[in-house]
């Protein structure tokens, strides 16, 4: 009792309950131990409304690594009692404050303590600083990867996330040439939306070491001893990246126990690349009773692919779903895949799992319906479908789904246009998307979505390849297919042998690489042939089927020495235009 201050403090002076009160005393002399004036208001008066998020006043202390793994182990412990105990969090709160004015995660603490004990003008005074705390921090950015949020700690990026009203999903540390620590937290507000990124920047936590300024390892180690899994998530992603899968999922292992979409999700991308050694290795070599067969890592992966799912992992649904429509036999074998989808609604789970997965912003996931749909491989066929599906997947934006569609629509006059797909490709070429002005040219040339048109056509052509010879690695694919068109189509206004010819010859002798192409010889043959340079084109012809061959492509060597037989009887090759 002698460790209670005989002066009640300002903030007590109210009609309480008896155990309330005797709560507050024992609380209190708890809190003498390391300082009991944070709790009769020398700590508020330290982080007045004035305080600012300035890393000075934090990162100065001499053992400040010491301090960074008590506090953080303070804070994940904070975090972890707000809900169910919230009469621990005042001296967890009154500590972090003590040592950093600028907590936001400990003035959050304090704030849920006075609640609770129906101290409200302490309470209020901690809100407001949270307030203002919380608007200094989302002064510093928007969150995104180019302008993260500055914070000091991951709780206090917890706090910025959870203000948002969002669950958060996940989280892991990354480190680049201008930020030596950043944050990646996902989120999401409901399970109907897609996963969110919000990204903070923790450089300051990184004090600068003689000859290795921006180092983040020791504070990524302190962070992970202690329990931060964002930190476990980032050291085993670092040791997977250098193949070195034991000890990298053991540091996922531990940051999956706190539901870590990024740890799920590459713990499952692991285990299945190691199935398939240990399905190799049981082929060849005993079982050995301390290794995991292809089997159970298989299940492992499987596990964690479903659990990364609940936490809204598009990835994930597409992994499962490809496995319950490709590989039903190993679906069979795997319990939890079983609870999950029963055998006789496998089919349409995969595609509801599917469906979902795009609805949420995967366009992988349309893609590969639309594929399966016009394939029928896994399905029956649905040329509907497939047309609604790759329209979905061009609907996301994506720039690769858009020009896709184009080309999908554009190979068949009967398939109808379900998103308006040239105003698309023209935001996608006004960004000097050369393949996007390629694929204009292809839908003016064959009146797809607009009226046919050989000059626009052209036009369109010709950009692209300038866009392609001024990018930084160039772009050999839209050339020779620009060339192949304007060289053998059959229609006369795009015809431009001389155009197609010229720039092949820039482009086969200035990028030496390309002339193990046996595609790229063909095409360059082929524009030599149009203008009636026959010797030549079958010089080149000849050049390309010896490439082809030595590399035993056999899925070419056909049609080369079918233009070959074409260039020898002085013919040139027509390509009609369906």
């Amino acid at each position: 009792m002698g460790l209670i201050s005989s002066a009640e403090p300002e903030c007590y002076k109210r009609h309480m309950h008896p155990q309330t009160n005797l709560l507050l005393a024992l609380i209190c002399g708890c809190l003498t131990l390391g300082g009991c004036t944070s709790l009769s208001g020398a700590n508020t008066a330290q982080a007045s409304p004035q305080t600012e998020l300035s890393p000075a006043l934090y990162l100065a202390q001499d053992n400040f690594y010491e301090k960074l793994q008590e506090l953080s182990e303070l804070e994940l412990r904070a975090m972890a009692l707000a809900a169910d105990e919230p009469l621990a969090l005042g001296p967890l709160g009154s500590t972090l404050i003590e040592n950093n004015p600028a907590s936001l995660a400990g003035h959050h603490a304090l704030v849920l303590f006075y609640q609770h004990v129906e101290a409200d003008a302490a309470a209020a005074k901690h809100q407001q600083l949270v307030d203002r705390l919380t608007q200094q921090i989302l002064a510093t950015g928007d969150g995104s990867v180019e302008r993260p949020y500055r914070v000091l700690s991951r709780a206090d990026a917890r706090l910025i996330v959870a203000a948002s009203g969002e669950q958060l999903v996940g989280g892991v540390y990354q480190s680049n040439a201008s930020m030596p620590l950043q944050l990646l937290l996902l989120s999401r507000p409901t399970s109907d939306t897609p996963v969110q990124s919000t990204y903070f920047d923790l450089s300051g936590l990184v004090v600068p070491q003689a000859g290795n300024e921006s180092n983040p390892w020791d504070v990524l180690r302190i962070l992970a001893d202690s329990e931060d899994t964002a930190a476990q998530a980032a050291i085993g992603t670092y040791l997977a990246r250098q193949r070195r899968y034991d000890p990298a999922v053991r540091w996922l292992e531990l940051a999956a126990r706190e539901d870590n979409l990024l740890a799920h999700t590459l713990l499952a991308r692991i285990y299945w690349y190691q199935s398939g050694l240990a399905e190799s290795s049981e082929d060849s070599a005993p079982e050995q009773s301390d290794v995991k067969s292809a089997a159970e890592l298989i299940r492992l992966a499987v596990d964690n692919h479903i659990v990364a799912m609940g936490l809204g992992s598009t990835e994930s649904m597409y992994a499962i779903a490809r496995l319950l429509l490709e590989d039903p036999a190993q679906a069979d074998a795997i319990q939890s895949t079983k609870a999950f989808v029963a055998p006789e609604r496998r089919t349409a789970g995969a595609i509801e799992l599917l469906e979902k997965a795009g609805a949420l912003g995967f366009t992988q996931a349309y893609l590969y319906l639309a594929s399966q749909f016009q394939q029928g491989a896994h399905v029956e066929a649905d040329e509907q479908r497939a047309n609604d599906y790759f329209a979905k997947a061009a609907g996301l934006g994506d720039a690769s789904a858009v020009i896709g569609y184009a080309r999908y629509v554009a190979s068949d006059p009967n398939r109808q246009v379900k998103i308006p797909l040239i105003r698309q490709l023209n935001q996608l070429a006004e960004s000097d998307n050369a393949e996007a002005m390629l694929v204009l040219g292809n839908l003016y040339a064959k009146g797809v979505s607009v009226r046919p048109s050989a000059r626009k056509a052209v036009r369109w052509y010709k950009k692209a390849v300038d866009a392609a010879q001024a990018s930084h690695h160039g772009n050999a694919a839209v050339v020779n297919e620009v060339a192949w068109t304007l060289a053998v189509t059959d229609v006369k206004g795009l015809q431009q042998p001389g155009y197609a010819q010229t720039i092949m010859d820039a482009l086969m002798k200035g990028n030496k690489q390309v002339q193990s192409h046996p595609e790229y010889l063909d095409t360059w043959a082929a524009t030599y042939a149009a203008n009636g340079n026959f010797a030549r084109a079958i010089e080149l012809q000849r050049r390309a089927l010896e490439v082809a061959r030595t590399q035993e492509r056999t899925d070419v060597i056909d049609i080369l020495e079918t233009h070959l037989a074409f260039f020898e009887a002085g013919n040139h090759i027509i390509d009609k235009t369906p």
